[in-house]
């Protein structure tokens, strides 16, 4: 999986948003060109020069994100949290970084080698 940073959406305001990141699909047919899933969730060839790779380091700052689920999940959640032995955030964490599988040395999500 790669991820792109938009640079560049002048002529294309619906489909991208400046500074906002898409998940990029492997495309063959030239070098000139990143295919990317856009605003609209299709994927569609783009000047490659209108994004930059997307660095996954643990320099970046971090972000905070609210999910609001059904009550019923949210017991969910904190059930498996518990049998884990971990955090609901911490488990949260864990599986995204799971889930999308990203790039790094085990210090994504602002985790070092002795937390998590």
């Amino acid at each position: 999986m790669q991820y792109v940073r938009c640079l560049d959406n002048v002529g294309y305001e619906v489909s991208l948003t400046l500074g906002r990141v898409y998940k990029t699909l492997p495309d063959t047919s030239d070098s000139i060109s990143v295919r990317v899933i856009d605003n609209e969730g299709e994927d569609y060839l783009y000047d490659a020069t209108r994004f930059e790779p997307l660095k996954m380091s643990g320099e970046m700052a971090e972000a905070t994100i609210t999910v609001h689920v059904p009550l019923y999940v949210k017991g969910i959640l904190h059930a498996e949290a518990l049998a884990a032995h971990k955090s609901v955030s911490a488990l949260m964490r864990e599986w995204l970084d799971e889930r999308l599988d990203l790039p790094g040395d085990g210090q994504r999500f602002g985790q070092t080698a002795n937390s998590g």
